[in-house]
């Protein structure tokens, strides 16, 4: 009998209460390479989740649960998706009191407005209203193909009939977290007896074969049957591919699982919820201008629409002019580069309220130009905007930043395209931004407190740009607060390094400049380092392998340092740089054989030792001067286990899975 999974993944069942609930799958064991964690890549502090709560992706049907948030019940959740730097899909529920939420299922809450197609590499996050967060990255992880093939040629009594699963991955993920899984129900009846297939696999089937390979971003997983009834029933199944992003020491649970299944339809909204992006329409074109072209015409200019992500692209505009007399609609339609549009044939004399719509196969919302009077002449050149009016300066919500508000300029027949903000110190600009068309307030940072400033908010257009009076204004020059603590999520140990991660710290009423990072031995000199405000990880290098450091981080700012940093569940205050090794290890039974290689970062001097986990002793190797060793051991007296472990003479051990042949 093959062990099942620890923990809740994989396919979604229907609860009596109509929601979803993780079923237990299969073990994610017997992969081609094993890292320790400091051979794991880098991520953003609190993505993966940092447990117990999870966020589990199903990318083909853009659906995300979040379970295991009990400290969260009953809070609102808003979970968002973006794609770089653009939100794509938003949401928002009511945590329930199990910790569970779900988007885009029944029983769950929609999407709002369009439901995101979901894609590897997008970043799901999910925010509550005690202002915790955690956020996880869609895996790339797809099945491209699933075949049958009956053409194999077998040894005598293999499983000649076969089903076999193709697929790719890309970045962010790790093979040693990857499981590929068809589920049937209906296998139980058959000689095979279980309801899902799962590959890796810690044991060897009995009643089936399954042999699998992933490298340089495809897998191949080929599913091997003593009988036709056997392999048509696989067949039947529902293959998916899974894939998360870590599993913490001590939490069990897959964090940053995605699975992705082959006979979900890619992209829909489920029932009453909103469609995907193919059926959105664009979004309305920006700062239409409408003014008389001359002898019955009106020309309109405006700034390209952009669509919601992945909807289809703009193929085209259409200027449309109302003509109130008759109570109809004039048109013309341009196409997706265009910019601008001429209207003729109109009636000199007559208002014609304008609009512009963006096109994709459905019509944005239209964008107003105002109302235009037609007339035979010829338009007269184009002036600069008035400037804007009203100017008013506050102090903003931390030291040494300022809100300026303004009313809008008047336009004076050309458009106003933004506004420059801009904090003036004598002649010199002390800091300015740049705020869109429609905007009445500004915030300018990096000013000094209790310094005076005159503010100046310039109106800008295509004919020129005109500047408001300046508005003087004294910063106060408050006592200066230190930012609150950080919090460590992850220690990851390396060789003569160690990574930390941590949840950024809460500014006061100045900003926060940076982190510092400082690991201290019992003996001997700290070593630091230091990141600007953005900074969510530090590596620190020069460390002593062997040596137990204790770490501390503060967040600085012009109001002092912050108070050492917390360490939440499964962050150690402390680490100890090791070796850092790969493995992996196969057991031929008939000649009672090891075959173990793999790779060491410290190369001189150093030894590696294999041991079963019974505790006998495999073998040794020396570390070549590229990092590389092997072990071959011919009727060794330690017999086979599910898991070796590599111990290196540097310090640093790894435990990884061993196949059976």
């Amino acid at each position: 009998m093959r062990k099942k999974l620890r923990i809740t993944r994989a396919a979604m069942a229907r609860s009596p209460e109509g929601r979803s609930r993780m079923r237990p799958g299969l073990i994610a064991g017997g992969t081609a390479v094993a890292l320790v964690a400091g051979g794991a890549s880098m991520v953003v502090a609190a993505n993966p989740p940092t447990g117990p709560g999870n966020i589990e992706i199903f990318t083909k049907r853009d659906m995300v649960a979040i379970e295991g948030y009990a400290a969260q019940t009953g809070q609102n959740a808003t979970i968002k998706v973006t794609r770089g730097d653009n939100l794509i899909g938003i949401a928002r529920g009511v945590v329930d009191d199990t910790g569970f939420l779900e988007v885009n299922h029944p029983g769950g809450v929609c999407w709002d407005v369009v439901t995101p197609n979901i894609q590897g590499t997008d970043e799901v996050t999910v925010e509550f209203d005690d202002g915790s967060s955690d956020g996880a990255i869609a895996g790339t992880a797809v099945i491209t193909s699933v075949e049958t093939n009956d053409e194999a040629t077998p040894e005598a009594g293999d499983a000649e009939h076969q089903v076999v699963i193709k697929g790719t991955y890309g970045e962010g993920v790790d093979t040693a977290r990857m499981q590929v899984e068809i589920v049937n129900p209906d296998m139980r009846d058959t000689n095979i007896g279980e309801r899902a297939l799962g590959w890796p696999t810690d044991e060897a089937p009995t009643t089936y074969t399954v042999d699998g390979s992933a490298d340089n971003g495809e897998f191949t997983v080929t599913y091997g049957f003593f009988s036709e009834e056997e392999r048509d029933t696989a067949f039947a199944g529902d293959p998916s591919v899974a894939s998360w992003q870590a599993e913490p020491v001590g939490i069990e649970a897959q964090l940053g699982l995605t699975i992705s299944e082959f006979k979900e339809i890619d992209g829909p909204g489920f029932g009453g919820c909103p469609a995907g992006p193919s059926g959105q329409a664009p979004n309305q074109p920006g700062n239409v201008f409408a003014s008389a072209a001359g002898n019955g015409s009106i020309k309109a200019t405006w700034s390209p629409a952009t669509v919601p992500a992945d909807a289809p692209a703009v193929t085209g505009y259409q200027l449309i002019a109302e003509d109130t007399e008759l109570g109809q609609e004039v048109s013309v339609k341009v196409g997706a580069e265009a910019t601008s549009a001429t209207l003729r044939g109109l009636v000199n004399g007559q208002a014609y309220p304008i609009k512009v719509v963006a096109l994709n196969g459905q019509s944005s919302a239209p964008a107003s130009g105002g109302s235009v009077m037609v007339s035979a002449d010829a338009p007269g050149e184009p002036t600069a905007p008035a400037a804007a009016t009203d100017v008013e300066v506050r102090d903003g919500e931390l030291a040494g930043t300022a809100t300026v508000s303004w009313t809008p300029a008047s336009a004076n027949g050309t458009p106003v395209t933004g506004y420059r903000v801009e904090a003036m110190s004598g002649d010199t600009v002390a800091d300015s931004t740049e705020a869109g068309p429609g905007a009445t307030s500004a915030t300018l940072e990096e000013l000094t407190p209790g310094t005076e400033y005159g503010f100046v908010v310039t109106a800008l257009s295509a004919a020129g740009e005109t500047a408001s009076p300046a508005a003087t204004y004294t910063l106060a020059a408050p006592v200066l607060e230190a930012p609150s603590a950080p919090n460590v999520v992850r220690v990851l140990p390396g060789n003569g390094s160690a990574t930390v991660e941590w949840q950024p710290s809460t500014a006061a009423n100045t900003p926060i400049t940076g982190y510092k990072l400082t690991a201290t031995p019992a003996a001997g000199d700290p070593v630091s380092t230091t990141t600007d405000a953005a900074g969510r990880s530090a590596v620190l290098t020069g460390l002593t392998n062997g040596t137990t450091y204790t770490l501390n981080l503060v967040a600085t700012s012009a109001g002092g340092d912050s108070p050492a940093a917390t360490f939440g569940s499964g962050a150690s205050s402390t680490v100890t740089p090791a070796d850092q090794l790969t493995a992996t290890a196969e057991y031929r039974s008939d000649r009672r054989e090891w075959r173990i290689g793999g790779s060491a970062s410290v190369t001189t001097g150093n030894t590696v030792t294999a041991k079963n986990s019974t505790g006998a002793t495999i073998g040794s190797a020396t570390v070549a001067a590229d990092g590389s060793w092997t072990i071959r051991t011919r009727n060794s007296g330690a017999a086979y286990t599910t898991r070796i472990t590599i111990t290196s003479s540097a310090g640093g051990s790894v435990t990884v899975a061993a196949t059976r042949r």
